[in-house]
């Protein structure tokens, strides 16, 4: 019986070791966006972010420094010499892409532990598609969602209104594959304006870094 006991207690360490073994995750990023009435503008930095801190910070490089600080329903940006700006923001953090890849939950966008729920499942080619719905009434605008996986990976999503008409998209590309740990270095998303124009946000990360442990002031803020 302690045999079996001391065994249970090792696979339960183990499996909570593997559980939390990525922590955090550190980039370098880039965002190129271009909108229906033909304006383009380019951001360059660095991001952090710690799923325990739950702050996801980005160093702005380009076109000029400054710190965006992303926490619970808070958007501070900080510039240099001047008094930090303050905005109200949704909570997303949690389901960022960070967030939902350091939690190995990015295949399903997140919507495992949500109050959708799946109503149709089907297969096209090499994809695997599945709608999910709210239930009623409980956003207006919004009717379902559809994740397009292809070997377990997330590679497209759709948001469609009630009228059916697509809301965004968006497309993830050229996954970096670490044990559990995958994560896209191309995200692609498009909304829509009034016209139907599109407006294009391409997301780029390089020199991905796990757990680094040299500074940790970079992936907390005092707030």
């Amino acid at each position: 019986m302690k045999k079996i006991i001391y065994l249970f207690i090792t696979f339960f360490i183990i499996q909570s070791h593997f559980s939390q073994e990525y922590f955090r995750i550190k980039s370098d990023f880039t965002v190129k966006i271009k909108n229906s009435n033909g304006k383009m503008s380019l951001t360059k930095g660095k991001l952090f972010y710690d799923k325990n801190y739950k702050h996801l910070i980005y160093n702005i490089t380009f076109p000029s420094p400054e710190k965006w600080v992303m926490h619970d329903t808070l958007l501070i940006k900080i510039k240099p010499g001047k008094k930090p700006e303050i905005n109200k923001i949704p909570s997303i953090n949690e389901f960022s892409i960070f967030h939902l890849a350091l939690n190995v939950g990015l295949s399903n966008f997140g919507l495992d532990n949500t109050i959708y729920k799946v109503i149709k499942v089907e297969k096209k080619n090499s994809l695997v598609i599945s709608y999910w719905k709210l239930p009623k009434n409980m956003l207006e605008s919004m009717d379902h969602i559809i994740i397009a996986k292809k070997n377990n990976q997330l590679q497209n999503v759709i948001i469609v209104d009630n009228n059916n008409k697509i809301i965004s998209k968006q497309f993830f590309k050229d996954y970096i594959n670490i044990n559990a740990f995958q994560f896209p270095r191309k995200v692609i998303h498009i909304t829509y304006d009034q016209n139907g124009l599109p407006d294009y946000q391409v997301f780029e990360f390089k020199n991905i870094e796990l757990n680094e442990m040299k500074n940790e002031n970079d992936y907390f803020y005092n707030l």
